[in-house]
C-alpha cells in the first residue's frame, strides 16, 4: 500500500508539472508568439503614421479621443469589444509557419496577451488604427479622408457606420463595386446602434432613407 501510494503521489506531482509547465507556455512565454509590444504605437498620444509587415499598407494612427463618438459607437456596433483583441492577434499573425492547429492556438495565446498588456480603451485605438477598410486602406484616419474627406472626429453617423460597416467583408462591401451591399450594411450597423442605446430608433429609421453620398 505504501508503494502504491508513493507511486500514485508521484504521478501526480509528474502530472501537476506537466500542467504547470504547459500553462507557463500558453501563457506566459512569449517567445514564439509575434511581436506584440509594438502595438502600443498604434494607440499614440500623437498622430504618427505607423506599419508592420502585416498590414496592407501604413496607418495614420491617431489618438482615441480623435477617433469621435460617432465612429466610435459605430465600430463597437460592427465590432463587439470583446472580439476585438482576437482580431488584433489575427492582424498579427501573417507570417505564421505550422497548420491550423497550431495558427489558432497561438492567435488565442497572442489574445490574452493582448488583454493582459493594454486597456480596453488602448485595445479599441489599435484596433481601429489597424483596421484595413479595403483598397489599401488600413485604418480609420486614412479611411476617413478617402471616403469622405474628412477627420475622424467630424464623421456624421451615417458616414461612421458605412465605414464601420466594411470591416465585415471591404471587398464584399466595397462602395465602388457594391454601393447597394455597402447600403445594406450600414443599415445594420445603424440598426446595431440602436440596439446598443447609442442611437434611438426614430434617428437611425431617418438616417437609413439616406443615400450614401461620398465627397
Amino acid at each position: 500500500m505504501k508503494l502504491l501510494y508513493k507511486m500514485l503521489l508521484g504521478m501526480s506531482g509528474l502530472v501537476l508539472l506537466t500542467v504547470a509547465g504547459v500553462c507557463s507556455w500558453l501563457f506566459f512565454y512569449t517567445g514564439d508568439l509575434p511581436d506584440f509590444d509594438h502595438l502600443s504605437q498604434f494607440a499614440p498620444s500623437t498622430s504618427s503614421v505607423v506599419s508592420d509587415s502585416c498590414l496592407a499598407s501604413p496607418s495614420t494612427s491617431i489618438p482615441f479621443d480623435r477617433i469621435g463618438d460617432p465612429l466610435k459607437n459605430a465600430l463597437a456596433a460592427a465590432e463587439p469589444w470583446r472580439l476585438l483583441p482576437d482580431q488584433i492577434a489575427r492582424s498579427l499573425m501573417c507570417n505564421h509557419s505550422g497548420g491550423m492547429g497550431k495558427y489558432h492556438l497561438n492567435t488565442i495565446r497572442l489574445s490574452w496577451h493582448i488583454r493582459m498588456h493594454f486597456s480596453k480603451q488602448q485595445i479599441f485605438t489599435i484596433y481601429a488604427n489597424r483596421a484595413y477598410f479595403g483598397a489599401g486602406i488600413t485604418g480609420v484616419e486614412n479611411a476617413s479622408k478617402k471616403f469622405f474627406h474628412k477627420e475622424p472626429d467630424a464623421l456624421s453617423t451615417q458616414d461612421a457606420a458605412l465605414i464601420a460597416g466594411l470591416l465585415r467583408a471591404p471587398d464584399y462591401y466595397s462602395l465602388d463595386k457594391h454601393p447597394e451591399r455597402a447600403l445594406q450594411r450600414r443599415n445594420k450597423v445603424l440598426e446595431g446602434m440602436v440596439v446598443q442605446g447609442k442611437l434611438s430608433a426614430p434617428d437611425a429609421a431617418r438616417l437609413e432613407a439616406t443615400p450614401v453620398v461620398t465627397q
